[in-house]
């Protein structure tokens, strides 16, 4: 999202990123920039303030199909065949190639509300048909209000200004709300009912804390091409297939709770370096310099970065916020091809297109390119550019642009406000003030947090946390003597939320205490954190223990030795580590920090049993430390929010065993990534090729065969599981007939013969041949018999839950005809390839005993 502050400058230093302040201060602006427009009938909301109807539970993700018998074979418990390697079959085009810019090639379909929107569609066209050219401008353009995003208002219809408000881990800027886990966290516990209830939760407090338009959740953008980028956390898996199951739950669940989500970024917006004209980086002529152009080929648009939308779009999405980047040359919010034809015609999408704060560049463009709500418009003092208000009142007198396409966009923006029935049950009145995010306001104090919250934030730590090393370190076995390193382990100094959203004035990685978000718009604070240290006093009074802890970092002489003299009696010893990353830079290494590097080192010199515990916003180099006979356990837990002792101290001491696996692969050295992942070259016009095509994260480690220190899916538990019979069951059929895109949340069909019909299901048994009882989250991938296709693909996972010592499990699949389909350039449509598909399931992309065959 946006840099969610008041006046945000971007120093040249990759480390400077000021938080918001309420002085001015700006140091670039767009380059060639009109002056700003004059507002267009500020009315106040005089409209009663909205709250809304209860919603049924999320819809069915797959469809049945017509049954017809292809051919399956199995084999068990042997290792998944693998196709011969291939080079990836990606050819870009010239930048031009897609004339992404043409509106009058890409023209933007008129809004029908589908089937699903259908009523709604009718209310919001009656109403806007009443509206004047004014009125209905008025709606496009950002306002000032008491949210990072305000709409305007029509009082004689009863529109009020509608709110929105980050983020993805909670209401930013907002006292009495909770501090959500990370999305990032939330992938790692591989369970689509966490990741759903997660949603439901935060839409919630969004809701009580009156605002309409949550600028969540994050459905694939940034994917993960790229293991450096700065805001990766904000997401969820590295694989479009895990990414669009994680994104179609977390829009179900903020539709559930009567708010209209924003999925975003869109699209291929993978760094965030160059990334607008707010660059770290300093350029020629920085305030001219344009973002960096993502150039992807239309292949890898639809089979990669479009998968996770089209999600989105299926389970309902309110809005689409489009992103700072451009694509193939063309800015993304003014991008008729992404915005016009991908979005609104190939997938159908019936709802508005909001730009990122400052992603909007010109007036024109965006106007006939598919752009429909400008942010934040006059809000900030207009320090980001308002392009519309008066102009786009101008634009339609003149016929610039037609009246139809202005109404196009006001209607696509109130049928979601209409659909979730805005109008019948007003949200209350906005009980925050965003833009002094740390200042408290008694009169707009609204405790909004629900007593069922806190136990869903501390069950999502515990179900994410990723058990990566284990030679005895763990569970603790009641130990009595405790040591604790790190100044991760316990409270900010300065207070809680000291450091803000971007950690500004502070030392962050020595001050900060325990990293429960990442840093930028996509945080929020946090109304108190339960460190590791809370929960293990706790746990304490509980045993007898006793614990000794250093927190410091420093270095020194006296630290060196109180460490020692700490550690030479603990039986025990806990390391915590961090690293932090935020929006608007990218991270310029793997590396923990030298201080935090030296903290292990001091451990193992002194200690035979150390465990690392490490937050972190992504991957961190651990060479130095993983094959170290002292370093006994390793544990992942990422960002949980504010419960994060409460969330891990369980795990650490076996009350549940950790289920966790790591939603993208862990390498051993940057190298073994793709390269040209980040693009800095200080240039006016930044590109960045898409060169490695499909092939991120796992798929790029197998295609290469470099082996990690961690693979995607990857994760130990305190107990252990055997997979056997792999059972195909063929429910439909298939052929290598092509299918066009489509979202049938907004389509007329009947629903047969579609993309998402269940070609078949798969199922195996998962037994716990263990001695406790833990959960095991089943993974399929699919090889298709396609050149130029990866070794294998995800295509299906199943958390099984709970499995008693000696008992089994089922873990099932379904499979649709998207799933083992490609994009057939040609042809513009999705085909199922003719061949043997090798279906293969296990515990992670390179664990995999069972294997079949399936024929279409």
């Amino acid at each position: 999202m946006k840099l969610q502050v008041l006046f945000l400058v971007l120093v040249a230093s990759a480390h400077a990123v000021s938080d918001h302040a309420p002085e001015p201060g700006p140091a670039t602006a767009h380059a060639a920039k009109p002056g700003p427009p004059a507002p267009v009938h500020p009315d106040k909301d005089d409209s009663p303030a909205h709250a809304h109807p209860a919603k049924p539970s999320p819809p069915a993700h797959t469809q049945p199909a017509q049954p017809s018998p292809p051919v399956v074979s199995t084999s068990s418990p042997t290792s998944s065949a693998q196709p011969s390697e291939s080079s990836p079959a990606t050819v870009l085009p010239p930048p031009d190639a897609l004339d992404s810019g043409n509106s009058a090639k890409w023209i933007a379909p008129g809004a029908n509300g589908g089937k699903s929107w259908s009523n709604a569609f009718a209310k919001a066209q009656a109403v806007v048909m009443q509206m004047t050219i004014e009125e209905m401008a008025n709606l496009t353009t950002g306002t000032d209000g008491l949210c990072v995003g305000n709409t305007g208002s029509v009082p004689r219809l009863n529109i009020p200004s509608l709110c929105l408000e980050d983020g993805p881990v909670g209401v930013r800027g907002a006292h009495g709300v909770s501090q959500f886990p990370a999305g990032l966290t939330s992938a790692a516990t591989w369970d689509r009912d966490l990741i759903y209830a997660r949603s439901k939760a935060m839409g919630q407090e969004f809701h009580d804390q009156g605002v309409h338009i949550p600028l969540a959740p994050v459905t694939g953008g940034p994917l993960g091409r790229s293991v450096l980028n700065g805001r990766a956390w904000e997401g969820t898996f590295a694989d479009p297939y895990a990414c669009g199951e994680a994104s179609y739950q977390a829009v179900a669940g903020m539709l559930n709770s009567s708010v209209a989500p924003v999925a975003k970024h869109f699209i291929a917006y993978e760094q965030e370096t160059f990334r607008d004209q707010y660059s770290a980086f300093p350029a020629p002529d920085q305030a001219a310099q344009l973002p960096i152009s993502s150039n992807v080929d239309d292949k890898t648009t639809h089979e990669v970065y479009l998968w996770a939308f089209t999600e989105a779009v299926r389970a309902g999405t309110s809005h689409i916020m489009c992103s700072y980047n451009r694509i193939n040359d063309t800015h993304a919010c003014a991008n008729a091809y992404s915005l016009n034809y991908l979005l609104k015609t190939e997938l159908n999408f019936q709802g508005s297109v909001v730009s990122d704060w400052g992603g909007q560049w010109d007036n024109v463009d965006s106007a006939r390119n598919g752009l429909d709500m400008g942010m934040p418009g006059f809000g900030y003092g207009g320090f980001f550019g308002s392009f519309w208000g008066s102009n786009m009142v101008d634009m339609v007198n003149n016929g610039t642009i037609t009246e139809q396409v202005l109404r196009d966009k006001v209607i696509r923006i109130l049928t979601s406000y209409y659909h979730l029935g805005m109008d019948i049950n007003p949200l209350p009145d906005v009980g925050f003030n965003a833009l002094f995010p740390l200042s408290y306001f008694p009169d707009r104090f609204r405790n909004v947090r629900k007593p069922g919250t806190t136990d869903l934030i501390r069950e999502i730590g515990s179900s994410s946390v990723t058990l990566l090393k284990n030679t005895g370190g763990l569970p603790l076995n009641n130990p009595q003597r405790i040591a604790v390193l790190g100044n991760d382990a316990s409270d900010n100094v300065l207070g809680v939320n000291a450091c803000g959203s971007y950690g500004s004035g502070c030392d962050y990685q020595n001050l900060n205490g325990t990293l429960t978000t990442g840093g930028g718009s996509g945080s929020s604070f946090a109304p108190y954190i339960i460190t590791p240290i809370d929960a293990l006093k706790q746990r304490a009074i509980e045993t007898g223990a006793e614990i000794g802890a250093v927190i410091s970092q420093s270095g020194s002489a006296a630290e060196t030795a109180a460490i020692s003299e700490l550690l030479r009696t603990a039986d025990a010893t806990l390391v915590f580590v961090n690293r932090y990353s935020a929006e608007a830079v990218d991270i310029p290494d793997l590396s923990i920090p030298e201080d935090q590097d030296f903290l292990i080192a001091q451990a193992v010199n002194y200690s035979s049993n150390v465990v690392l515990v490490i937050h972190s916003t992504g991957v961190v180099d651990i060479e130095k430390w993983v094959e170290n006979e002292n370093v006994t356990a390793i544990v992942m837990a990422y960002l949980p929010g504010q419960e994060a002792g409460g969330g891990l101290i369980p795990v650490l001491y076996g009350d549940i065993s950790p289920s966790g696996k790591l939603p993208w692969t862990w390498g051993k050295s940057i190298d073994d990534y793709p390269p040209n992942g980040i693009i800095d070259d200080p240039v006016f016009s930044p590109e960045v090729n898409f060169t490695e095509g499909a092939f991120i994260d796992y798929r790029w480690f197998d295609q290469k065969n470099i082996t990690p220190r961690y693979e995607f899916g990857f994760g130990l538990s305190y107990t252990t599981f055997d997979y056997s019979e792999l059972v195909i069951d063929c429910t439909g059929s298939s052929d290598n007939t092509s299918y066009m895109a489509t979202a049938e949340k907004f389509a007329e069909s009947d629903g047969t013969n579609s993309l998402y019909d269940v070609l078949f299901t798969a199922s195996a048994v998962i037994t716990n041949s263990g001695n406790v009882i833990g959960s095991e989250v089943a993974q399929l991938y699919i090889s298709i018999p396609e050149e130029g296709q990866p070794i294998r693909m995800l295509r299906g996972f199943d958390k099984v839950k709970d499995i008693k010592a000696g008992a089994c499990a089922t873990a099932s699949f379904a499979i649709r005809r998207k799933d083992v389909s490609v994009w057939s350039v040609v042809d513009q449509q999705w085909y199922v390839p003719n061949g043997t598909f090798t279906i293969a399931v296990g515990g992670s992309s390179r664990n995999l005993p069972l294997s079949a065959t399936w024929t279409p």
